[in-house]
């Protein structure tokens, strides 16, 4: 049984000393405060919880805080654009909201520092993206949990342009995203695209840690060049591991890949280094390297890595595009499942390697030794050379250098081991391997999950209560619609109407509920309320179930207020909004209950165009919230629209 040691926190130090500080505690307060802060200036956000706060970043140097962290958590259509430069982020939660297509943090700045965010059980499009125009990004100590859609859209997206961007994403945590794998689009993190293949991110990944990933076959999608991949743990994912996909030029080194799947896949591309990382107990594939017509594979070296207890290594020996110039060098190989190899090409380059076990292949002809390389079971379940093994002293020099990136900085001479200890400067000195033995050093991950993540996460900082929707559509034959509570605390939920049922009414934590809505027979639409309250909070859940007919701009509320046209084929025309009107919030449902369309538009001449040409054909719930120039809702419209 392994055990995790819980190593200290390094920690980001904020200071809040800068020329201006000024605390917020709505929406209406950050925006003024922006308006008035400049570079240096500090806006702090009083503990809380903020529905449905947008922040628009425009700012240059500023820092945005909660004080203390973890105190302040947004849900709703709560998300934050940051367009400005040199911009920290830090301290802020986002717990259980529904934005539909939108991200819940969309970065374009360059020079940002986002740390210490909490994300999770949201619906929404990603959780974080980081767009082309942006340079040296750093993400770090952020937690990024169960988005509750399975879109199919990635989790963390780092975007690549003609320069490369040197973004970091530090001591973060991946958990808990539902799915079977297979390419179902929900990575925790890609950098790049497929069509950004050819072009250098230069983004460093290092000491996170990421479990339970299942919405996709890819816990990491390498879709660009020269992405360095240190020092993080990916422990127990059943389904996912890291690729390295489109994009030359993939470092990866330090790793632990320990339990279930998730070891390292090669798909395509060139000149990709893996060494020093260690398997263990992989109950798949631990390296596989793809046999893929798309852009076959050549130039994979793979150097001092430790693999123990874990399934084959695929070579991609089986198909017609088989990888060619592979370099194995100094590996040990020990312990296997049922095999260590399968589908050699028998041009592979074997160059000093030890093996004990069933081999799965024919023995080459040098380079491949049997041999017990004596390692030590440690107290905490992870392997590394006993003091007499055979492995120390062993390696063997004549491997292809690592590369070095300009303006980056790693260990390109591997001349540190797995755990960060200095390897003897000669290379026929050094232990075949991953680990130098150490009479002191233990081998063990850098990372787990006590040490990744916000420093506030397991602490109850702030009771909560919210859910992934916030009104309800339904047609007039009924039906039944599951939500998702997100809660740290005891809450119960009531309905106002007798026509709407629920399979649970109360509950603690975490839940999905169903809400069941019995057929229209009356010849009216009609409008009920779900609530769900806690002592933390209370949300409201508006349902609203039509008559069947289109709701034309004479069933409005407001006499004065014109829609049209409707049914419509792409354009909505809102006109005659009264004066005080600055902005208008709006969204659109559809019939199951997603917001397919979510913006905030400025209001000219008491008049409003929204565009809908995307949206597929269909009924629509269309909800308008009026806003004065304090950014405080005046009113509120709402209407069926038909998009034919």
């Amino acid at each position: 049984m392994r055990t995790l040691f819980l190593l200290p926190f390094v920690l980001i130090s904020i200071s809040l000393n800068a020329q201006s500080r000024f605390d917020v505690a709505s929406q209406s307060d950050f925006n003024s405060a922006q308006q008035q802060a400049t570079f240096g200036d500090t806006i702090v956000w009083a503990s809380g919880i903020y529905s449905d706060t947008r922040m628009d970043i425009n700012t240059d140097g500023i820092i945005i805080t909660a004080e203390p962290y973890g105190t302040v958590l947004f849900k709703g259509a709560s998300r934050a654009v940051i367009n400005s430069n040199n911009v920290t982020f830090a301290g802020f939660q986002y717990v259980g909201g529904a934005i539909g297509n939108l991200d819940v943090i969309r970065i374009y700045g360059s020079d940002i520092l986002v740390t210490h965010i909490n994300i999770q059980n949201y619906t929404c499009f990603k959780y974080m993206r980081v767009y082309e125009e942006s340079r040296r990004t750093t993400i770090s100590y952020c937690n990024f949990e169960n988005r509750l859609n399975l879109d199919d859209q990635n989790i963390l997206s780092i975007l690549v342009d003609d320069e490369p961007g040197y973004h970091k994403i530090q001591y973060c945590s991946f958990k808990n995203f539902d799915g079977i794998g297979n390419d179902q689009g929900i990575e925790p993190i890609r950098i790049g695209v497929s069509s950004q293949g050819d072009l250098d991110s230069r983004t460093l990944v290092e000491y996170c840690y990421f479990t339970q990933c299942n919405g996709d076959g890819e816990i990491i999608s390498h879709k660009s060049r020269q992405n360095v991949y240190r020092y993080n743990t990916f422990e127990d994912n059943p389904v996912a591991e890291l690729v390295l996909r489109h994009g030359d030029e993939g470092i990866v080194y330090g790793n632990f890949f320990l339990d279930n799947m998730g070891g390292i896949r090669v798909r395509e591309g060139s000149d990709h280094y893996i060494f020093n990382n260690y398997f263990d107990g992989l109950n798949r594939r631990s390296i596989f390297l793809q046999n893929d017509p798309s852009d076959p594979l050549s130039q994979i070296h793979i150097y001092h890595n430790t693999v123990v207890n874990s399934e084959e290594i695929i070579l991609g020996g089986s198909g017609n595009n088989p990888p060619s110039e592979v370099f194995v060098y100094n590996n040990i190989f020990t312990q296997p499942k049922e095999q260590l190899f399968d589908q050699d090409t028998g041009s592979e380059t074997w160059f000093n390697n030890v093996f004990s076990g069933n081999l799965g292949i024919d023995v080459p002809t040098s380079g491949l030794t049997i041999q017990d390389p004596e390692l030590l079971e440690n107290p905490q379940g992870f392997f590394q050379p006993n003091s007499d093994s055979p492995i120390i002293g062993a390696a063997g020099a004549g491997y292809s250098l690592v590369p070095l990136f300009e303006g980056m900085d790693y260990d390109n001479n591997i001349s540190l081991d797995l755990m960060r200890e200095d390897r003897p400067a000669s290379i026929p000195d050094r232990a075949i391997g991953a680990s130098e033995y150490s009479p002191t050093v233990n081998v063990i991950p850098h990372v787990n999950e006590l040490n990744t993540g916000p420093v506030y996460l397991f602490d109850q900082l702030v009771d909560y209560v919210a859910s992934n929707s916030r009104q309800l559509y339904i047609g007039e034959e009924g039906e039944t619609r599951s939500i998702n509570i997100s809660s740290n605390v005891d809450w119960e939920l009531s309905r106002d109407m007798d026509w709407i049922s629920s399979d649970l009414i109360s509950g603690s934590g975490d839940a999905q509920v169903d809400i069941i809505v019995e057929p229209n027979t009356v010849n009216t639409n009609r409008r009920g309320l779900v609530t769900i309250t806690s002592d933390a909070d209370t949300v409201f859940i508006d349902v609203f179930q039509d008559a069947g007919q289109v709701v034309s701009i004479h069933e409005s509320d407001e006499d004065n207020i014109l829609l049209f046209p409707n049914p419509t084929n792409g354009k909505l025309q809102i006109n005659a909004l009264p004066s005080s009107s600055y902005k208008a919030a709006t969204e659109l449902v559809d019939v199951n209950g997603k917001i397919v369309h979510s913006y905030e538009y400025q209001i000219t001449n008491n008049e409003l165009t929204i565009d809908i040409e995307n949206l597929s054909s269909g009924t629509y719930l269309l909800q308008v919230q009026l806003l004065n120039v304090n950014g405080k809702v005046e009113s509120e419209l709402i209407r069926k629209i038909l998009k034919i």
